[in-house]
């Protein structure tokens, strides 16, 4: 397994949310980032994702660790954008956020790239001002 793509993602974003000039910037350059690199990455990531499931527990430990620090940095820039938010608030809202952007990895919509992109991006960073925002929606507990 090739672990270099994780090691790199987090290299890249948090080079991202340390060079912003301001976390709203960092945001927006974190889910462009990683949005690319879904669609750029598709078959590495999926492939990743499955050999993840079978690795020795140690090297499993490793990696889960490196998507730990990962979430992490994502944590960091939405608690400075959303301060109101709880940290366990925020974090969920990252996985929620994440696994959006992963979307491109486990299906195709038969949309553009050029299409693709923007409608995501629009929906992740939507996603991530509503968290915990507001009114709450008309759902009983899950």
């Amino acid at each position: 397994m090739d672990d270099r793509i994780i090691e790199r993602q987090l290299e890249e974003i948090t080079a991202i949310a340390d060079g912003a000039a301001d976390p709203e910037v960092a945001l927006t350059a974190m889910v462009l980032h990683h949005l690319r690199s879904a669609l750029e990455d598709r078959d590495h990531l999926t492939t990743w994702q499955e050999e993840l499931r079978s690795l020795p527990p140690e090297d499993a430990w490793r990696l889960r660790r490196v998507q730990r620090l990962y979430v992490e940095e994502w944590v960091q820039v939405v608690g400075e954008i959303r301060p109101d938010l709880s940290e366990g608030e925020a974090r969920a809202a990252v996985h929620a956020t994440l696994a959006l952007l992963h979307s491109p990895t486990e299906y195709k919509s038969g949309l553009p790239r050029d299409a693709v992109t923007p409608l995501l991006a629009r929906m992740a960073l939507g996603a991530l001002r509503a968290a915990g925002a507001g009114s709450e929606p008309p759902v009983e507990s899950v």
